[in-house]
């Protein structure tokens, strides 16, 4: 990391904690500690593991986070720290952007946006294959992930016209 990046992770860091423990007062709950890493690649610009023996795993992605800097910091740390802090009110299954991760936002005074519109010019990302999948409307294409997770048993379902996604037969 160049020292203009090594500024802007910490400043994330302290953000991050900053953030967690004024939730925490607020809302009257202890989130779990954090592991914090900018191991992140692709498009993705943060994300939360929870695991289940351990502390939540804040990843954010580096590159990003030097292209954009404050405006990152911005909406991006409040977006994954929201996550985690729902996770210690809410302990049972919520929607991923529902109601309660929405109110988080709120009281972060950030917009609760499902994604980011940071521009992901050459991406350091990998390519996965791609799977054709119909529902009642339309072809769908499905990285190997959610094929996989398909076949050990997760459904998809088209947001338009609500139809499980089933394999598109191939020509053999």
């Amino acid at each position: 990391m160049t020292g203009q990046g090594l500024h802007l992770a910490d400043q994330t860091r302290r953000f991050t904690l900053s953030l967690l423990e004024s939730a925490g007062e607020h809302f009257g709950v202890s989130p779990r500690p954090v592991d914090i890493r900018f191991d992140l690649r692709g498009k993705a610009a943060g994300m939360v593991r929870f695991v289940a023996s351990g502390m939540p795993v804040i990843r954010y992605n580096r590159r990003l986070l030097e292209k954009y800097g404050d405006s990152f910091i911005r909406q991006t740390v409040p977006h994954e720290v929201a996550h985690v802090v729902v996770s210690a009110l809410f302990p049972y299954r919520t929607a991923p952007h529902g109601q309660e991760w929405r109110s988080v936002m709120a009281f972060f005074d950030a917009e609760p946006k499902r994604c980011h519109s940071y521009q992901i010019d050459g991406a350091d990302g990998r390519q996965l294959a791609r799977f054709s999948y119909r529902c009642g409307c339309r072809v769908h294409q499905l990285t190997a992930i959610r094929r996989n997770r398909i076949a050990r048993g997760q459904r998809y379902y088209c947001r338009h016209c609500g139809a499980l996604l089933i394999p598109e037969k191939t020509m053999d």
